[in-house]
């Protein structure tokens, strides 16, 4: 209670948008140690920071090169890096897609510093980039936790929306206020306040974004989910136009429900049905 009370008074006082991050700038495992070929590469946002992001491609028994079904832009949560959090959905390569993990500013290897309206400019950024250097190759974002409401912000603002193949959605809150008066109102002594500390968070209306995509959305969640609950994401859908799935499965906790065999079938199928008709 005494860390969580500390916390939350640290919050009050500081009122930015890093204290949604927790970033880490060492490089924990990179792929070459899983005996895993990838490309190390660079790219710049649009206001100039440099960003560091992997490209792992397709894994296809042998053939040289990889006829790859799609790329799947990758945008994690809000600590660490992509060398901590890119290993739990590498999987998808070898049902033949290519993976691009994205490092926000701040995070691993990219330059900057940390904040949500960054790493929002940083994955329009990585779309761009994977649009124009890729054309011919049909993209999905997928992002997990704050990296899915990022993906959200980011597909709805951007101008290449027509472009993607679809989004998937794994755990995202509806408003980073709504889950920021979640968390204060779990502290008794604070439950009081919880309107007026969370407008010191920087909004991100993923409810409100998400009414602009069209593209095909495919929605994760798990209902045991303490740290995001599931009514974020039925909110989520409940907002979002077709074409768009939703799957909730039982158990897992935060960013878990791929865990689940049936999710993971679900997802392959979202993807393999929009890669072949973009």
């Amino acid at each position: 209670m005494k860390k969580l009370i500390l916390f939350v008074l640290t919050f009050v006082l500081s009122g930015c948008s890093g204290l949604l991050f927790h970033p880490e700038k060492e490089i924990f495992l990179r792929p070459s140690r899983l005996g895993l070929p990838y490309d190390d590469f660079y790219l710049d946002s649009a206001d100039g920071i440099r960003l560091n992001a992997w490209r792992i491609p397709a894994y296809c028994d042998g053939a040289a090169p990889c006829p790859a079904k799609a790329n799947i832009l990758y945008l994690h949560g809000n600590a660490e890096n992509i060398s901590t959090h890119t290993f739990s959905v590498v999987w998808l390569v070898l049902y033949g897609y290519n993976l691009i993990a994205l490092d926000y500013r701040g995070f691993g290897e990219s330059d900057g510093s940390v904040s949500l309206s960054g790493a929002e400019k940083d994955a329009q950024a990585a779309i761009a980039h994977l649009v124009e250097t890729d054309p011919d190759t049909p993209l999905f974002v997928f992002g997990q936790s704050i990296g899915a409401a990022i993906a959200v912000s980011a597909v709805a603002k951007s101008p290449l929306q027509n472009k993607i193949a679809g989004v998937v959605i794994d755990s995202a809150f509806a408003k980073a206020r709504r889950i920021a008066r979640e968390k204060v109102a779990q502290v008794w002594l604070l439950w009081p306040f919880q309107y007026p500390l969370s407008f010191l968070v920087p909004e991100n209306d993923a409810e409100g974004n998400v009414t602009k995509i069209t593209v095909p959305k495919l929605f994760l969640t798990t209902e045991d989910d303490i740290v995001v609950p599931p009514d974020h994401t039925r909110r989520l859908y409940a907002k979002a136009v077709q074409p768009k799935e939703l799957e909730i499965v039982a158990k897992g906790g935060h960013i878990r429900a791929l865990n689940n065999e049936h999710a993971k079938d679900v997802l392959l199928r979202f993807l393999n049905k929009y890669a072949e008709t973009k």
